[in-house]
């Protein structure tokens, strides 16, 4: 499949982008200083070392607007579209850092050898850190995968309010949970039986054995588990229901709020 895990469309992995790159851009040039590039930065009045500062500034710069722009439309980038844009925000940075170059020496050279000197600076530089955030984010989404499929395997226990064990049932067998009142109803399958049961307990109570096991918020009033989920369906008045693959169970409404985290799953 060419989706992207969701890991990769959170704040915290953007966030690493943004701090890795330039830091990692600094410290190789400063410890190995290859390309000639302090001789290629003799230029204006500042040290090689104020110049790789500032450098380094505008490549946090750059990966703070790029990251920005590629959190808005994180849901249509797929591994194919997120290699490409990878790459384009190595040349963006390669631009703007010819640009301050070529700024700084007065404009001697013309800009598109100087565009070319940056693109040998940049690109065999950046492109180690993002080789690394990119598998280590696919290995830390492999491994969460696999812990909830572990746990889809081993049965959830059911207390209620006065912690009296009142249901055990395989976490893989729930289908949804759905809020009645002061009680929750666990629905979910009893060998290939529909089955029901009333929990007096509140959402709430429950918010943090659901996500252990896999199970979704997708509505104030609902959980559901996106292994049983067959299709998301959009109706004409803009509500979103969530297919199931149970006949007898019927279709979960799905908010806009949980929409995305919901479908990334399934």
């Amino acid at each position: 499949m060419l989706q992207l895990p969701s890991i990769f469309q959170t704040k915290s992995a953007q966030l690493i982008h943004i701090v890795a790159m330039p830091l990692v851009f600094f410290a190789f040039m400063v410890v190995y200083r290859p390309f000639h590039i302090e001789e290629n930065l003799m230029v204006g009045h500042f040290p090689f070392g104020v110049h790789l500062i500032l450098l380094s500034c505008i490549i946090f710069g750059t990966m703070v607007i790029m990251r920005g722009v590629y959190y808005l439309i994180r849901h249509r980038v797929d591994k194919i579209s997120y290699f490409f844009w990878s790459i384009f925000e190595m040349v963006v940075s390669a631009f703007f850092v010819a640009l301050y170059a070529w700024l700084m020496d007065r404009c001697t050279d013309p800009y598109f050898l100087v565009l070319s000197r940056a693109l040998a600076w940049v690109l065999p530089v950046l492109i180690y850190p993002y080789v690394i955030i990119t598998l280590s984010l696919f290995l830390v989404a492999a491994y969460r995968q696999n812990q909830i499929d572990l746990r889809q395997e081993t049965k959830i226990r059911f207390y209620d309010e006065r912690k009296n064990l009142k249901l055990v049932v395989a976490a893989s067998s729930i289908l949804y949970i759905a809020a009645e009142e002061n009680y929750v109803k666990i629905c979910y399958l009893d060998g290939s039986q529909f089955s029901e049961y009333m929990l007096r307990r509140s959402m709430k109570s429950i918010e943090e054995l659901c996500a252990e096991f896999g199970l979704l918020r997708c509505h104030r009033s609902y959980y559901v588990n996106p292994v049983h989920i067959k299709a998301l369906r959009k109706e004409r008045d803009g509500v979103i229901l969530a297919e199931l693959d149970v006949d007898m169970a019927q279709d979960v409404p799905v908010t806009k709020r949980y929409y995305d985290a919901l479908s990334d799953r399934i």
